[in-house]
């Protein structure tokens, strides 16, 4: 499936719908250039359930993560990421068992992550705005049907 996201707002947007309608258990991998949007939607989604609006890319860290109610969610950046086995160091395994997994840049882990997981692919169109393809349960697709942009 494919959206049009026209500006900043309309990524947010997604953000919030894409943490409304996820499940405990899911692993979003966020795909994308340089500035595509792959962190404003992480944290749309991460200010969703948390209410924080200080939420960082986990740029150096590699990973941050965020409590709220019983629940994880694991915010992961592999840009910085040389070797694929070096995630185990970063609790992938704790993740992949415990609360929703956020990915950006993950291409260098893929291999690593189960069947279920679910990509989110972001392209610049021009400026603010960006093309992005869902890829993942069809339960998941559905809930976008008639996504509205601003």
């Amino acid at each position: 499936m494919k959206l049009i996201l026209n500006n900043l707002k309309d990524t947010k947007k997604f953000g919030k719908k894409l943490a409304q309608i996820s499940k405990p258990d899911d692993i979003f991998c966020l795909k994308g250039n340089l500035g595509s949007g792959k962190t404003t939607i992480a944290r749309a989604f991460i200010n969703h359930f948390t209410k924080n609006d200080n939420i960082i890319s986990p740029t150096f860290p590699m990973l941050i993560t965020y409590e709220y109610k019983n629940n994880i969610i694991w915010h992961y950046d592999m840009y910085r990421l040389n070797n694929p086995s070096d995630v185990w160091n970063l609790s992938l395994e704790e993740a992949l068992n415990n609360g929703i997994i956020l990915i950006e840049w993950p291409e260098i882990i893929e291999h690593l992550l189960p069947n279920k997981k679910i990509d989110i692919i972001i392209k610049d169109i021009k400026e603010d705005k960006r093309s992005v393809e869902i890829k993942g349960r069809i339960e998941l697709l559905k809930e976008f049907e008639g996504f509205n942009t601003a």
